[in-house]
């Protein structure tokens, strides 16, 4: 039986994927080809992997408000997340996923980055404010 837990909705809409799952902050700005979705930012942990059409789950933004114009690139070029979820959202990723129409959550009953795992797959319904975990990786 899949498990339900309810957060903030910051961004309507509904999305799912297999879960992209970061302990570090991106900077999108620099750290993310919008043309690919790739993360370019030879030092993160997730360097090489795609975010399209995954559940990104993560932190915090890192960097400057020209990540703003990188997300809205990505939902626009069909190379962003299918969604994402954040402990607790800044006006940057609220307002740039909101332009960008990416479904956002935040201030989940749990904490994501324990909870999730990379290659879980999730639902995310941003306008409920609810994240289903459908299938573990394990």
């Amino acid at each position: 039986m899949p498990e339900v837990f309810h957060g903030r909705s910051i961004c309507k809409g509904s999305g799912e994927g297999e879960a992209l799952v970061t302990q570090q902050g991106i900077s999108f700005w620099g750290g993310v080809n919008p043309e690919t979705g790739m993360i370019t930012e030879v030092e993160h942990e997730c360097y090489g992997k795609s975010m399209a059409g995954k559940v990104l789950i993560l932190p915090s933004l890192k960097g400057s408000a020209g990540a703003m114009w990188i997300i809205i690139r990505l939902a626009r070029n069909k190379t962003g997340p299918a969604a994402i979820i954040v402990p607790k959202s800044d006006t940057i990723l609220a307002g740039s996923t909101i332009m960008a129409g990416i479904p956002t959550i935040d201030s989940l009953s749990i904490d994501p980055l324990e909870k999730f795992k990379e290659g879980d797959w999730i639902k995310v319904d941003g306008t409920k404010g609810t994240v289903e975990l459908v299938k573990t990786s394990s």
